[in-house]
Parts: structure tokens; C-alpha cells; sequence
């Protein structure tokens, strides 16, 4: 896993401006393309910054949103399907993941629109809810965005697991994924910024995972 000790000098630098920029209000999206452009990174790098890199007041909230995993017992969830996924994957296979400053953990290589339904999903999906069959959720949502390629297959192989693990829940696709999971606004499994800002109580199943190990 990186870690901010184990940045290169540009990068280190970077990440460093580019927190100076979002403690001043400049919009993400400007801060990012000027230190990118600046110290001329690379898509690896850039996707990184966007992962690890964030302001003091989007700290302070993402992290009053994070509660630990042993207060699901009895609750409903929801998952952010491909969010989880991919960073589970990345645990499983030893794909590089970062700890952003916000404390959650996160794949660094922006598949998402790319993913592939393979093997690989099948273990995450078994690693997953063997973490959710220990901490026994009332009831689970996996909520998968429509749009990625054999969605439905996913859908139906997490249902057929749910059964094999006696957990209650459901999994369906979504063209409107993001939508609806901060509209249900239940315990949302995620690491995806733009849903731990609208939901009130996030778990970060990565950092469970990979402390477990």
C-alpha cells in the first residue's frame, strides 16, 4: 500500500500544493490540473493525487462519516458495488492501493468504467461477505451501476452468494447507481467522495481487509 512517507519529490510536492489549493477553495478540478501540469505527471500519478489528496474541511467530514463495521449488526447496508469491488480486488490481487489523507483506502487505477466481470470479482464478492457474515447486517443492498459491462450477471451471481452465506439482502443494477445509494442514505459501504459527502454514515471495508491481514 502507499503511503504519503513513500511519495517521489514530485509527487510529494504535488500532493503538498495541491493541498494548499483546496485549503484556499480552489475547485478540485483546477487544483489537479495545475499541479499535473506543473510538475507534469503522469495519468498514474494524477489519478493518485485525486485519491489521496484532500482539503482539511473534506478531512473533517469524511471522517466524521466513518464508523466502524461492528455497528452494522442488526442494521440495513448499502454497498457501492463497483467502489468495494475494485478495492477489494486490488487487496486480493496486491494491486497498488493508497490511503488518502482522509483516511480511506483506495485502488489507484481507475478501471472503473473498464471493469471486468471475472474470477477475480467472484473471490472479492466471497470476501465480502464473509467480512458481512461475521459483523450479521439485517439486511444488504448491493446497488451496481447498469451501464458496466454484464452488470446483470454480477447482480445475479452476488444474489446466488447471498443465499450460500444465509445473509439477507438483495443485489440489483442501477442507471442511476450514485443517485440512489445517497438517496436510500442507509450504512453505505464506499470509498467514493462524492457519496461519503451526501450519506451520513460510511464503512470502509478496505481498511478492514487489509488490517485483518
Amino acid at each position: 500500500m502507499s503511503s504519503h512517507n513513500s511519495l517521489n519529490n514530485s509527487l510529494d510536492n504535488a500532493a503538498q500544493d495541491m493541498k494548499y489549493l483546496l485549503d484556499r477553495n480552489y475547485p478540485k478540478s483546477t487544483a489537479l490540473n495545475l499541479v499535473v501540469n506543473h510538475y507534469k505527471l503522469n495519468k498514474e500519478q494524477r489519478n493518485f493525487l485525486v485519491r489521496y489528496v484532500f482539503s482539511d474541511d473534506e478531512i473533517r467530514d469524511h471522517k466524521s462519516k466513518l464508523i466502524s463495521i461492528k455497528k452494522i449488526s442488526g442494521k440495513e447496508v448499502v454497498i457501492d458495488t463497483y467502489n468495494t469491488l475494485i478495492t477489494v480486488e486490488a487487496i486480493l490481487t496486491g494491486r497498488e492501493t493508497v490511503k488518502g489523507m482522509d483516511g480511506f483506502l483506495r485502488d489507484t487505477s481507475a478501471i472503473f468504467s473498464k471493469y471486468r466481470f471475472d474470477k477475480n470479482s467472484k473471490e472479492a464478492v466471497k470476501k465480502i461477505l464473509e467480512v458481512l457474515f461475521k459483523y450479521k447486517p439485517k439486511s444488504i443492498l448491493f446497488i451496481l451501476d447498469s451501464q458496466i459491462s454484464k452488470s446483470g450477471e454480477l447482480a445475479s451471481f452476488i444474489r446466488n452468494e447471498l443465499k450460500k452465506f444465509s445473509l439477507g439482502g438483495n443485489a440489483k443494477t442501477s442507471k442511476r447507481a450514485d443517485f440512489e445509494i445517497i438517496k436510500l442514505n442507509q450504512i453505505t459501504f464506499t470509498s467514493d467522495s462524492a457519496i461519503i459527502e451526501r450519506v451520513d454514515k460510511v464503512v470502509d471495508i478496505g481498511m478492514e481487509i487489509i488490517s485483518s491481514f
